[in-house]
């Protein structure tokens, strides 16, 4: 018999004590105790909005600073570690000169500029991706942007025509992103 069949075989209302109960079914007597925590969503939605909110507003504040003005500008009580850990789930950090950004790692890779000799002279020949992470009402997500650096884009009012006219790229010869790597 598993651990919770003999949880439930303890009774708090019986002629053994719980202890000796614990005791005879060779389980802890504090699982019998224990009620797990629902987590509040609402309350960790309302967090991760105010720091959002003020890592836009003043990106170089870290994770005490943070912490002090939720405390005090907004009076919720958090603590760093929660704090720490809601900011690494959104990929937060505080904006700040890192020691030795200017000296390169003689070890990594160097990435050619595949776009320098090339003329975009037509749609579909060479398009940018970038990812974003935004707020959205009571949630968090991602904005994904695919850019073609010939053609500009324009609303016309129906989405269909847009998705089928524009979202064509899987015929692209060149998608460049921002973080060093071209795909050909």
């Amino acid at each position: 018999m598993g651990v919770t069949g003999r949880l439930n075989l303890v009774t708090k209302n019986d002629k053994l004590s719980v202890t000796r109960q614990c005791e005879l079914l060779e389980i802890n007597r504090t699982s019998v105790y224990y009620t797990p925590v629902e987590q509040d969503h609402d309350r960790e939605n309302e967090i991760k909005n105010r720091l959002d909110y003020g890592h836009t507003k003043m990106p170089y504040l870290g994770v005490r600073k943070l912490r002090n003005r939720l405390q005090i500008e907004d009076h919720i009580a958090v603590g760093c570690k929660l704090i720490k850990r809601y900011m690494d789930e959104m990929g937060i950090y505080a904006v700040y000169p890192k020691p030795n950004l200017s000296k390169r790692n003689m070890q990594h890779k160097i990435y050619p500029y595949l776009l320098r000799n090339i003329d975009i002279n037509r749609p579909n020949h060479v398009r940018s991706i970038d990812i974003t992470y935004i707020r959205m009402g009571r949630s968090h997500m991602y904005l994904t942007a695919i850019i073609d650096w010939y053609v500009v884009i324009l609303w016309d009012g129906n989405c269909q025509t847009l998705l089928t006219r524009h979202l064509s790229w899987l015929r692209l010869k060149r998608l460049s992103a921002d973080m060093g790597s071209q795909k050909s």
